[in-house]
């Protein structure tokens, strides 16, 4: 197939993927949250919240279509990669602009009962070793130790290397001991985080969500290993092909991302189909109960997106609208987390542009 063909395959598949969780995330998110804001139980199942959700699935057919066309139409002129670059952007910022225009309007249909439920005690960190937390510790132990001796490996195998500049020698080693650990870092913040159940509901929330938690772990842990296993491989490669051991990466380096790509896509359908956002599918028979306040209490959360609450010593809180858990912004360690992947990643891509301008591909 030519590059123009695979380019446009990758962005159709893109869009397709995260076209379809666009449409999708209002239908398992945890009752009582509509785009992000709290109104109350009782209030997402009325008409007004039926229709902003048909609104919705309309604009993300509209969005998902408009992706493509621009796409494909500036492939088709001539220029694949930027068309694949162009229909991404345009993918992302559109479904971040679609989704804050909901947010605001589900937010003028929060009534007062809803701002008083904030009020409710939220449930507190668990005791004792979180579950998952053990297959957390021992990949970010693995991941740290295979990623910093590829590192060294790439620096001890670059004077035997012809043709190649040093930034490009270390770019990928550089990816691992900075993704894979943090994967593994993120499974551990993500088994100890908040738990936001409902009240008067008995023991029934509190198990979804300690077997959500569990998943979500789970499914971080493996993706940090499989992602430093990959990193590992490419690493080696490269090196291969600089020592003139080798012509190409090989057909194994490919196999391995699919594999990857599949894991997560795989298990990312189960948890959508089987417990939903929080543990919301589990949570029949007690979902009427309100929300606590880790959910309920929309003035600690910007946009619905960013939680903030300087008072509460969560790193990790559920997330309102998406999979999974978020940061607390308000939480110094929350902070000091961000900052530290910011630096490093820009750091990174400043590495990356830098090997690319002296042509050390």
């Amino acid at each position: 197939m030519s590059e123009a063909v695979v380019v446009n395959l990758f962005l159709t598949v893109r869009v397709l993927v995260v076209g379809g969780a666009l449409l999708v995330l209002p239908r398992i998110t945890r009752k009582g949250l509509l785009f992000g804001a709290y109104v109350g139980e009782s209030l997402v199942e009325r008409d007004a919240a039926r229709r902003l959700r048909g609104r919705w699935n309309r604009g993300c057919v509209i969005l998902m279509a408009l992706s493509l066309l621009v796409g494909l139409a500036i492939s088709w002129a001539g220029r694949p990669v930027a068309g694949n670059l162009t229909g991404t952007a345009v993918l992302l910022l559109g479904g971040l602009g679609l989704y804050l225009r909901f947010y605001f309007r589900a937010r003028r249909l929060v009534p007062p009962a809803a701002a008083q439920q904030a009020e409710e005690a939220a449930a507190p960190l668990i005791g004792g070793e979180p579950r998952g937390v053990g297959l957390a510790k021992f990949a970010l132990g693995l991941c740290t130790l295979a990623a910093v001796a590829t590192f060294v490996y790439a620096i001890v195998s670059y004077e035997t290397m012809s043709a190649r500049s040093f930034v490009a020698v270390m770019f990928v080693p550089s990816l691992n001991l900075l993704f894979s650990p943090f994967f593994a870092l993120l499974a551990i913040l993500t088994a100890g985080a908040k738990r936001s159940v409902r009240g008067g509901s008995g023991g029934r929330s509190i198990e979804a969500q300690n077997a959500f938690r569990a998943t979500m772990t789970n499914l971080l842990s493996w993706m940090a290993l499989l992602i430093c296993g990959f990193f590992t491989i490419l690493s080696v490669q490269i090196i291969r092909i600089g020592r003139s051991e080798i012509g190409s990466l090989g057909v194994g380096i490919w196999v391995m991302a699919g594999i990857v790509f599949a894991f997560f896509l795989g298990n990312l359908i189960r948890i959508v189909r089987g417990y939903g956002q929080g543990g919301a599918l589990m949570e029949r028979g007690t979902a009427e109960a309100p929300l606590t306040n880790g959910l309920a209490d929309n003035s600690r959360w910007i946009w619905g997106l960013f939680y903030v609450d300087r008072d509460d010593p969560s790193i990790m809180v559920e997330s309102r609208f998406g999979i999974g858990y978020t940061l607390n912004y308000g939480n110094r360690v929350a902070m000091l987390i961000v900052a530290a992947f910011l630096v490093l990643s820009l750091g990174l891509i400043a590495l990356g542009l830098f090997g690319t301008l002296i042509g050390g591909g």
